[in-house]
């Protein structure tokens, strides 16, 4: 009996452990190295969610949103006050049939309803001011750990972008997200210290090019042709 157990939870491990394989491998993770390049793989912009430093809860502007369109107005914000050196755990998520989307970090909730279709993540982290570097880490999607994060730091060039490619369409994400600063005195802001959660579909992939015949080529092609030609005539004839 106590073999049989013993069996079954050996089992049991090793069946969660290839569904949890599964569900990781079905996604590509791959880091992207400037805006440009990202711009280039992304053919229409679902939504986007950011946290920003923005003025640190001032009334001035905000700290957090959602839009549909980039660069463009965000549809919903709310105030958040971050903490230098403080971790945020966040949660983005979407329902397909509902088409509601819900961006949470602690005790705030933006929520909006978004149609238009996707497949691909990319996390994008961003860091200007001198001092300063923002990582989001921690990451699962649908419960798995992505094992992968996005770390921006101003003095290394101030730019991280994981592209997360092939997700569902209903998705969980949940991280980590931390803001340092050196300079407390002047910390930076709007979005000069940042992450974004941008949700896209991808570019189709470039026609494949027809090889064309180099000359020399269809030269060499035309004198095998007729050369054919007069063998087949030179043996009739004989």
């Amino acid at each position: 009996m106590k073999h049989n157990q013993l069996f079954l939870k050996v089992l049991g491990g090793a069946v969660g452990l290839c569904l949890c394989a599964g569900t990781a491998n079905a996604v590509t993770l791959t880091h992207i190295s400037s805006d440009q390049e990202m711009n280039e793989l992304m053919d229409d912009i679902a939504f986007v969610a950011e946290g920003r430093i923005g003025d640190l809860d001032g009334f001035a502007t905000h700290e957090l949103n959602l839009h549909e369109s980039d660069p463009g107005q965000p549809d919903i914000t709310d105030q958040f006050n971050w903490q230098n050196g403080v971790t945020e755990q966040f949660e983005l998520s979407y329902d397909a049939t509902s088409q509601l989307v819900n961006f949470n970090i602690g005790d705030r909730t933006l929520t909006h309803t978004y149609d238009d279709p996707f497949s691909d993540i990319f996390l994008r982290t961003r860091a200007v001011n001198e001092g300063s570097d923002i990582r989001v880490d921690n990451l699962f999607l649908d419960g798995v750990a992505l094992n992968d994060a996005s770390h921006a730091v101003a003095e290394t060039g101030g730019l991280d972008i994981l592209r997360i490619a092939d997700i569902e369409e209903n998705f969980t994400l949940t991280g980590d997200a931390t803001m340092n600063w050196e300079d407390t005195e002047t910390p930076p802001t709007q979005s000069r210290l940042a992450f974004q959660v941008k949700i896209s579909e991808p570019s189709p992939e470039p026609e494949p090019r027809k090889e064309i015949p180099e000359p020399s080529t269809v030269v060499s092609l035309v004198v095998l042709g007729l050369t054919g030609v007069g063998m087949r005539r030179t043996v009739h004839n004989q």
